[in-house]
């Protein structure tokens, strides 16, 4: 049995919003939606489109947001600070990777305002939608079809 075009369309929009939970949610769905593959796929999709077009939506609030300064005159807050210190602790793969954990959204506007100068940052994204959905619709898998029923 395969899933319909409503299921698809419905996996696709709500991975675009949050990647954690919605390959999850499929999975412990099996008569909806009994490929593992067809399910991290469309999720892995969803989560491109989202991060694609939050990133966009990032880089150009990065423009909207900033005010014309005199020249030379930096203001440093502690808020700031906390924010370099992540950005160059972590850098763009880790930034992107929080896509999994916080939300497509937010990590993609994350990495649109910080990183949007720099050549990998779209495929960083991808990279990252694509590990988290294959990881998260197999790690689910692994649990509940295969160990869960040994006890």
């Amino acid at each position: 049995m395969e899933m319909n075009f409503v299921e698809a369309i419905g996996l696709f929009v709500l991975s675009g919003v949050k990647l954690l939970f919605t390959p999850i949610g499929a999975v412990l769905l099996p008569k909806l939606y009994p490929s593992l593959f067809e399910i991290a796929y469309i999720c892995s999709a969803g989560a491109i489109t989202g991060s694609i077009i939050f990133f966009f939506v990032g880089k150009g609030l990065d423009k909207l947001g900033t005010k014309p300064r005199k020249p030379g005159k930096k203001i440093l807050t502690a808020r700031n600070k906390k924010i370099i210190n992540i950005k160059n602790k972590f850098g763009l793969l880790g930034v992107s990777m929080t896509i999994g954990i916080i939300s497509v959204p937010i990590g993609a506007l994350l990495v649109g305002k910080y990183f949007n100068t720099r050549k990998l940052a779209i495929p960083t994204l991808i990279l990252a939608s694509v590990a988290w959905a294959f990881a998260v619709t197999y790690t689910t898998a692994l649990i509940t079809r295969i160990i869960l029923p040994l006890f």
